[in-house]
């Protein structure tokens, strides 16, 4: 999920920079996904727990008792 989410970010950025015909900007663009990689798996880590209890909490089946 890091790994696809650095992919997408990075192209938008570099899109937004350069050109998408211009020279060079695949290499750009290839060489950005580790350096945001790096920023972007720690947060995962960390949100991705918080987020899941978050929808078992709000999803979670309660017996109603009769």
């Amino acid at each position: 999920m890091s790994l696809l989410t650095s992919a997408y970010g990075t192209f938008l950025v570099t899109l937004m920079k350069q050109d998408f015909l211009s020279d060079y900007f695949f290499v750009n663009w290839l060489s950005l996904i580790p350096k945001t990689y790096l920023l972007v798996l720690p947060f995962t880590l960390i949100t991705g727990p918080m987020i899941r209890a978050l929808v078992e909490r709000m999803f979670r089946n309660e017996k109603i008792k009769n």
